[in-house]
Parts: structure tokens; sequence; C-alpha cells
């Protein structure tokens, strides 16, 4: 439906009124890959055609191999972000349920962003991700941008702080022009770094200055900009950059359905339904990036040693940390007596009710 290209296509008629060439390079190639999508080949094509005739001398943007350069330190000349390009079918994401509501809902109302602006209510395309290491926020963005076709720009913090005064605030906002003039996604990770509250008296006055910049190019970036940002520790955050965010999301570790959901998805066909509960259960408070580090494991094994499926038992020693076949079966009667009976674990593991039962009333061993 023409609904669904309504932004690109305003974009592209702001920069052909303003004579903003970049800007019409950059939303013709986001609206050609949008047109490819929706399975209009003919007409992405005949766009870049278009496009590709026009004046060289008119399209000033920075580009190598068809791609904008980034904004780079003036010091040490090194890049102040990354850029990838995350495909839909490459990123996987597990999410609560909560956490999913309002992930869709951002998506939602940025891709009607015109039609909202049209009746007066306008969007503010701006998250903040915060929670513990490894719960997934950097793969969150990663989908974001998948999911609304676009290049992800991550700031680089080694190369986007310098030591140099006054030069981290030119660097900010090097990097909100660039994002401002194209489509993609602004993703601020180890946000902290950048938005420590400015009542902090061990940082220096410089830093502060760096707040305020911050939150200066946010405010100018516009509302049909996307921007991300992550942390590990909000507590730092200034208060006045919390509210600068319209959606707020916590990470925690994965619950019990999304740990399945998970681990099924990277054992595949390694593993039976029975081997992802008792795996789903056994690693109750690991973050999803221990979650991912173990189970692929698990298939590199199996595949390197040509077998069909992973090995329960050693299955279970991964997440529980022992071996000990008597300590296995007790860490997964600990979860749920009901679920695991001793018949269960009998099939589970291809024991004996009786062996089940004497290693389950063996005392363990002492330390």
């Amino acid at each position: 439906m023409i609904r669904d290209y309504l932004f690109d296509i305003n974009k592209i008629i702001e920069g052909a009124a303003s004579g903003d060439h970049e800007k019409v390079l950059a939303y013709s190639e986001s609206l050609a890959r949008r047109l490819e999508s929706g399975g209009e080949l003919a007409a992405a094509k005949r766009m870049r055609q278009i496009v590709g005739k026009s004046s060289a001398s008119n399209i000033s943007l920075a580009r190598q191999g068809g791609q904008a350069l980034l904004p780079v330190d003036g010091e040490s000349r090194i890049p102040v972000a990354d850029e990838e390009r995350p495909v839909e079918a490459d990123v996987s994401v597990f999410l609560s349920e909560d956490v999913q509501k309002v992930v869709d809902q951002f998506l939602l109302y940025f891709r009607a962003a015109d039609r909202l602006i049209a009746n007066g209510v306008g969007i503010s395309p701006s998250l903040l991700i915060y929670g513990p290491p490894g719960v997934g926020k950097t793969q969150l963005a990663r989908y974001i941008a998948a999911q609304l076709k676009y290049p992800l720009i991550t700031a680089r913090s080694d190369a986007l702080i310098s030591s140099y005064l006054g030069s981290t605030a030119k660097n900010i906002r090097q990097l909100f022009e660039h994002a401002a003039s194209r489509p993609c996604v602004l993703f601020l990770d180890e946000f902290d770094a950048l938005a420590k509250m400015r009542d902090d008296d061990r940082e220096l006055g410089e830093l502060k200055r760096v707040v305020i910049s911050l939150m200066q190019n946010i405010d100018a970036m516009g509302r049909d900009h996307v921007l991300l940002a992550a942390t590990n520790h909000p507590h730092l955050l200034d208060p006045a950059v919390w509210r600068r965010f319209a959606y707020k999301i916590e990470m925690s570790t994965p619950g019990l359905a999304a740990r399945q959901e998970l681990i099924r998805f990277v054992l595949g066909r390694f593993a039976t339904a029975q081997d992802v509960e008792v795996a789903a259960c056994l690693s109750e408070g690991m973050s999803g990036a221990q979650l991912k580090d173990i189970t692929e494991n698990l298939v590199r094994e199996a595949v390197v040693n040509d077998q069909q499926s992973v090995n329960l038992v050693e299955m279970c020693a991964r997440f529980t940390g022992t071996s000990d076949v008597a300590a296995i079966l007790r860490a997964i009667r600990k979860v749920d007596k009901k679920r695991f009976t001793q018949k269960k674990l009998s099939e589970l593991f291809g024991l004996s009710q009786s062996y089940i039962s004497e290693r389950l009333n063996q005392e363990p061993a002492s330390a």
C-alpha cells in the first residue's frame, strides 16, 4: 500500500525542496529497498536508474563503495561509529511478552509516522534499553534496524570520547548530523559513558558539558529518525537524559518461556522437546548470551563428532557445572519434583527407577 512508502517519499520531497541532494539520494535508496521487499522489483530498478542518471556533482555526500562515510574523530581519525545492515532473517530475539509489546508498539508507531503527524500527534522514536550484560540489548537494536530495513549506526565510545577539550561534543554533533542526513537507526551503546549525572562531583566540567551537548543533539534530531541507547548502569544516567526517551525497556535474564524458545531455536534438530524442557529448567538465572554460548557449543560438538543429537547428560553438565549424574538428577528434581518424577527421569536418561532412586537419595559429595 502507498502509505507504507509515504515516509521515504516525503523525505525525498523535503530533500528536493531544500536542495539537500544527500537526503534525496539516501531516501531514494531506502525507498528502493522497501519496494524490493514489497515485491515491486521493476519499480525499485527504475528508481535506481533515475537516481543513477543524476549529476554526480550534485551528490555531495562522501561515499565509498556506495556507502556513506562515517564521521571520524578529528585527532585520531578513527570513525566514531560502526555501520552494519542487519537482515531480518539473520536476527532473532527472545523477549518477554511485556518487552515484545513495547517493541511492537515502537515499530508500529514509527511506520505510521506520516499518518500520526498528519493528525497532529506526531511520534518520538527514541528508545532507552537498560539491564545487565548479556541480556540482549545490542541484539534488540539489531532487530529493530532489521525490522525497519535501516542500517544500524553504532557509536564507538573509544573514538567518540576524546581527551581533547571540546572534541567529544564536536564528535557527538557530527555523529548526530550524519544520522540525520539519511535513513538509519542511531544506536548509542554504553550510553552511561556519555550521559552521566551532572551532579556527580567526581566528573570534570568538560564531561558535564558533554551531557548538555548530547541532550541538545537529541532534541535537534527531530521526530523522524530512530534513536536507540543502551546501558548496563541506568543509575548513572542524568535524569534529564531519561526524560528525552519516549520509550524505556528494562531487560533482564530471560524467563522460562523465553529460555525454551532460545534453546529450541539454537539446538534445532539436535535436541528433542524433552531435552529443551530440561535445559530450560536448569538454566534459570542465565543470560541470553550465556544460553547462546552453551547451546552453540553443544551443536558444534555434535556436528564435528557426526552425532545426530546432543548428549543429554553432557548438556545437563554444561548447565549445572558438574558431570556427576547424581548431582545432575538432584538439580533437575530441585527445579520441579512434580514435573520431573523418578519415572520421567528414568525415561529421559534411560536409567532404571531403582538407579534413579538410589542416586537421588545419595548424599552429595562434600566439598
